[in-house]
């Protein structure tokens, strides 16, 4: 199963135009992505190398009420609970043989979703979502397959504008997920994915007991409190065990606080 972090998902209230704005008042190049006519959503996209973060955000209630893409659902679950980061994305070449693969390892999978979004200049991307079954208060992470090779899907972003100078030789090293149990967390991704165990350790500050995985060339870091304060256990009160902060390598030259997420 060869896998590597595809993107980010962080949901907003707000128009995804304003998240793109943030960004470029910081100085980095993010851009509109686009509708997602069949969901009702619309997006703004930062990339990083060869990953990146989308801002999804609710365009036309009475569609995205409908959709039945579990993204979507998940969306228009959680969004009145705040804005935050709210799923991983990791990519693979054949999304059928993962199927398969997930299947042996026992776990079911809803049947493959075909995604489309129309572009700011009227062209279509398309692609294809896979996701569990069974994925209690979405906790687990879903798969998607653009259909091309990366170093051709990466040229055409660069032909489109879409990188970032800044941004194209950096990667996410990093995701932070808040976490009642980060060993017990832990245990259950590497169960469906081929990763290694990381270090348990106590953070710096003292305030989180921690458990790391790598998938690809990803760290995914389960931050469990150990005490009454804190960015963990204010995610975890307000939206559960969902991702808060997002590191990036080389860092970032200052920490990013946006729509509930830090970036650095």
């Amino acid at each position: 199963m060869n896998l590597a972090l595809d993107h980010l998902v962080h949901f907003i209230k707000a128009d995804p135009s304003e998240a793109a704005a943030r960004w470029r008042n910081e100085g980095y190049k993010a851009v509109l992505g686009g509708s997602h006519e069949n969901w009702g959503t619309y997006n703004s996209l930062l990339y990083i190398g060869q990953s990146y973060i989308e801002f999804l955000s609710i365009e036309k209630n009475h569609i995205a009420a409908d959709a039945e893409n579990p993204l979507i659902n998940q969306l228009t679950d959680e969004l009145p609970l705040g804005d935050g980061l709210g799923q991983l994305c990791f990519r693979t070449s054949n999304i059928e043989d993962l199927r398969i693969e997930l299947k042996k390892k026992g776990f079911e999978t809803l049947p493959i979703f075909k995604g489309s979004r129309k572009r700011q200049d009227g062209s279509m991307l398309s692609w294809k979502m896979l996701f569990f079954k069974e994925n209690p208060d979405y906790k687990y992470p879903f798969f998607i397959d653009w259909g091309v090779e990366d170093d051709r899907r990466f040229e055409e972003l660069r032909h489109l504008g879409f990188i970032d100078e800044n941004l194209e030789n950096k990667k996410i090293e990093a995701v932070f997920i808040a976490s009642n149990d980060c060993e017990k967390s832990a245990e259950s991704w590497k169960a469906i994915m081929p990763n290694s165990m990381g270090d348990v350790y106590i953070s710096n500050d003292g305030k989180e007991k921690r458990a790391s995985i790598e998938i690809g060339s990803a760290n995914i870091t389960f931050c469990q409190p150990l005490q009454n304060e804190g960015k963990a256990i204010e995610v975890l009160k307000k939206r559960g065990e969902k991702p808060f902060a997002a590191q990036f390598s080389p860092g970032l030259e200052k920490e990013i606080n946006l729509f509930e997420t830090v970036y650095f």
